[in-house]
């Protein structure tokens, strides 16, 4: 294989891999330690320790005191958890009247425990006034989030799980091969050709709490997965693809028919 389509095939799979979610967010260590050590004082009881990590003056103590209450019946003590980060931003502006930046962080974390599974939103903010949590909201319950069967999950995925990752993987270097050999062979109709190339023919089957679905149907760029999602819900596709597979059973044939075509206009 040629330097450039090698090159060429590895940029390929890596889009693939990007367009299948395996970018994932930049994590924040600082962000990190803060919600661990507010899930710790939950688990404690230890309202103190949330108050003193507060922004100052942010909230009076009675009103944390009111609030808190609220937060330790949604939070079920559990020592064992699983934090996963949803979504982050920051922002640092120059405060007005000031020398100093304003530093401002916005953070998301799902958290699972045993039994149960929680939101946490934590804004955090640092000034020259001083620093720490400008508010926090906790939430029973999390929409699905992978858990295994995808790219970035790779230390939770079954066998079962990389092979079929493996093949998806296959699939689209297969694809790959047959772009390739449309573009230097130009059979009859290559344009429709090199479209249908990336039609898959997918199986899916998801199954969660109380439902069931199967379903199939034709589709582009599909990419097949086993899946298991929070909330005991698992996604199977199995894509095949179709539309390069016809086109090596018809190659020959195509090929043929386009070398005959000068002849017959003579």
């Amino acid at each position: 294989m040629k330097k450039s389509s090698a090159v060429t095939l590895f940029l390929f799979i890596l889009s693939c891999c990007c367009l299948s979610g395996c970018a994932s967010l930049p994590k924040n260590e600082h962000m990190e330690q803060e919600a661990e050590q507010l899930i710790t004082a939950l688990n404690e009881d230890d309202a103190d320790q949330i108050f003193e990590s507060m922004y100052p003056d942010v909230v009076t103590r009675e009103e944390f005191d009111n609030s808190y209450e609220t937060i330790r019946e949604i939070w079920r003590k559990c020592d064992e958890h699983t934090l996963k980060l949803t979504s982050i931003h920051y922002n640092s502006n120059l405060n007005p009247g000031s020398s100093g930046k304003i530093y401002t962080c916005q953070a998301q974390y799902y958290i699972y425990t045993a039994d149960a599974s929680y939101t946490m939103n934590l804004n955090y903010r640092s000034d020259d006034k001083g620093k720490g949590i400008y508010g926090f909201h906790l939430t029973a319950g999390t929409t699905p989030v992978l858990i295994s069967g995808g790219f970035t999950t790779f230390r939770t995925n079954s066998v079962l799980q990389w092979s079929v990752l493996f093949f998806c993987v296959l699939s689209y270097i297969f694809i790959l091969v047959t772009v390739i050999d449309i573009f230097r062979k130009r059979p009859r109709l290559y344009g429709a050709w090199l479209a249908a190339s990336f039609v898959f023919v997918c199986l899916q089957i998801k199954v969660a709490p109380n439902n069931f679905h199967l379903g199939g149907g034709i589709y582009l760029f599909v990419m097949s997965a086993l899946k298991v999602y929070s909330g005991g819900i698992r996604n199977f596709v199995v894509a095949f693809p179709a539309g390069a597979l016809v086109y090596w059973c018809m190659r020959k044939r195509l090929l043929m028919k386009k070398s005959s075509l000068p002849t017959q206009l003579q």
